[in-house]
C-alpha cells in the first residue's frame, strides 16, 4: 500500500468558519515525519511510514501535503499514518481526513517503536521492524482518524469526543477590554460534519454522542464503542 499523488484541496466542505474542536488547553502544533518500516533501507529506496503528532492546526492539512509531496520523491513511501493528536481545528481535521481517504491509507493510532529481533521473529509480517506504543487521539482527531481506509486502534490507545465549540474573542465597548465567548456548532456546521462522516464510511451515532458531551469535557470510548462505530480494529 502506497501512497498516491496527494495535493491540498479545500476538503468537501470548504467552510472557513466550522468551528474548532479543541481539548482544553492549547498543544504543540501537529508536525510529520517518516520512520522506516523495515532495515531494507538504502540511498535509493526506503519502506518508510508516516507519523503525524500534534494539535491540529489551521495550516495542517497544507504543510502534510507539502510534506508528502517531498517525501513522494523517494521511492518506499507506503499509505500508513501513525497518529497522535488532542484535536484541534475540524475545518482542517476534515481536509486531513479527506487526503487520508482519497489515498487509500491506512491510520494507527500510536506511535512507531522498534522492534527487537526477539520481537519481531514473533509478529506476522505488516509492519516490518516497527512496534505500536498505544496512543492517543481526541476531539476533532477521532474525525481525521475516519478518514482512513483502514482504522486501527491497538488495544490500550484511547479516543474521546466532546461537543464543538470555539472561544470566540471581542473588544468591550464600554471598558475597552476584550472579552471570551464560547460559541457552539449550528445545524449547518454539524450537517456539513455529517456529510463529510457519510462520504468517508463513518458512523452517524458518533456525532451524536460527540454532540451530547460537553465541551469542557472528553468522553473517553469504549473498546466495545469504538468497535460499534467502526472506528478501527486491534491491528492491521
Amino acid at each position: 500500500m502506497r501512497f498516491l499523488s496527494l495535493m491540498p484541496g479545500r476538503g468537501p466542505l470548504g467552510l472557513a468558519g466550522l468551528f474548532a474542536l479543541m481539548m482544553a488547553g492549547p498543544g504543540l502544533a501537529m508536525e510529520f515525519a517518516t520512520i522506516p518500516v523495515d532495515s531494507a533501507c538504502n540511498a535509493s529506496e526506503c519502506r518508510r511510514a508516516v507519523i503525524a503528532e500534534g494539535e491540529i492546526t489551521r495550516d495542517a492539512p497544507a504543510k502534510f501535503a507539502a510534506f508528502l509531496r517531498q517525501e513522494l520523491q523517494r521511492p518506499g513511501l507506503h499509505a500508513i499514518v501513525f497518529l497522535n493528536s488532542p484535536g484541534g481545528n475540524v475545518e482542517s481535521a476534515l481536509q486531513l481526513g479527506s487526503l487520508i481517504h482519497d489515498a487509500g491509507a491506512a491510520v494507527v493510532i500510536g506511535r512507531p517503536t522498534l522492534l527487537d529481533a526477539q520481537r519481531q521473529a514473533r509478529r506476522r509480517a505488516g509492519f516490518g521492524q516497527v512496534g505500536v506504543v498505544p496512543g492517543h487521539c481526541a476531539s476533532a482527531c477521532v474525525y481525521v482518524l475516519m478518514g482512513a481506509k483502514k482504522r486501527v486502534v491497538p488495544e490500550g490507545a484511547r479516543l474521546g469526543v466532546h461537543r464543538m465549540s470555539a472561544r470566540m474573542w471581542r473588544a468591550d465597548p464600554a471598558g475597552g477590554r476584550t472579552q471570551g465567548e464560547r460559541i457552539y456548532a449550528g445545524s449547518s456546521e454539524v450537517n456539513a460534519l455529517r456529510q463529510y462522516v457519510s462520504r468517508v464510511g463513518g458512523s452517524q451515532d458518533l456525532i451524536s454522542l460527540a454532540e451530547s458531551v460537553p465541551h469542557d469535557q472528553i468522553r473517553i470510548l469504549s473498546s466495545n464503542e469504538v468497535r460499534r462505530f467502526r472506528l478501527g480494529a486491534p491491528s492491521l
